[in-house]
C-alpha cells in the first residue's frame, strides 16, 4: 500500500513540474511575441564643399604722407596683391616724416577665419626691437594699426568673418630724434600675416 502512495505522489510531483515547465515555455513565448524592433534610417547626409579665400584686395594703394621735409621725403606706391605687399622706394629722412598706405583684408571664402600670428620681418643689416605689430630699426619705426594715426596696433586672433573685410594700415615714420649725417638704407623690412580658421 506504501508502494502504491509512493507511486501516486511520484505521478503528483510528476504532472507538477510536467505543468510548470508547460507553464515556462508559454511564458517565454508570450514574451517573446511581445517584443518589437524599432529601426531609424538616415536619407543621404551630404558634407558640403566649403572654401577658404582670405587675402588682400588687389590693386596699387597710394601712401599718405606726412613730414616737414621738403626734398628728402618720398613715399612709394605700394603694389597689392591677394598674397603680398610690396612698397616702392621710399625715403623719410626727418623726425616726423612717414608714409602711411591704407590696405584692405577680406574674408571671401564661406570659413570664418582669424589672425592667428603677425611676424615682424627685420630689413637687411639692420637688428629692430619688435613688438607685435611694431618694429622700431634705428630712427624708422614699421607699423600695423587699425587706425590711420597709427596709434591702435594690429593684434592676432582678430576675427575675420565670412564676407567681412578689415582694414589695415601699414606705415613706416622716422621717430628718431636726430638727422642723419650721412645715408642709411633699410631694405626688406616687413610683416608676416597668418591667418587660420577661427
Amino acid at each position: 500500500m506504501e508502494q502504491n502512495e509512493n507511486k501516486v505522489k511520484n505521478r503528483e510531483v510528476y504532472v507538477i513540474l510536467s505543468v510548470l515547465c508547460v507553464a515556462v515555455v508559454i511564458l517565454a513565448v508570450a514574451y517573446a511575441a511581445l517584443s518589437s524592433t524599432l529601426e531609424i534610417n538616415f536619407g543621404t547626409v551630404s558634407q558640403n564643399v566649403q572654401s577658404w579665400n582670405v587675402g588682400f584686395i588687389p590693386g596699387t594703394a597710394t601712401a599718405t604722407s606726412k613730414g616737414t621735409s621738403t626734398t628728402g621725403l618720398v613715399c612709394g606706391s605700394a603694389t597689392v596683391t591677394t598674397d603680398t605687399v610690396t612698397v616702392a622706394d621710399s625715403s623719410i629722412s626727418k623726425p616726423g616724416d612717414s608714409c602711411t598706405y591704407k590696405l584692405t583684408v577680406k574674408n571671401s571664402g564661406s570659413i570664418n577665419a582669424k589672425l592667428s600670428t603677425i611676424t615682424p620681418v627685420d630689413p637687411a643689416s639692420t637688428s629692430c626691437t619688435k613688438d607685435g605689430a611694431s618694429m622700431v630699426c634705428g630712427n624708422i619705426t614699421y607699423k600695423l594699426t587699425t587706425d590711420d594715426v597709427g596709434t591702435t596696433l594690429l593684434t592676432a586672433n582678430a576675427s575675420l568673418e565670412t564676407a567681412k573685410s578689415q582694414t589695415v594700415y601699414l606705415s613706416a615714420t622716422y621717430t628718431g630724434t636726430g638727422l642723419q649725417s650721412e645715408a642709411v638704407t633699410q631694405s626688406g623690412a616687413g610683416f608676416t600675416l597668418v591667418y587660420n580658421q577661427a
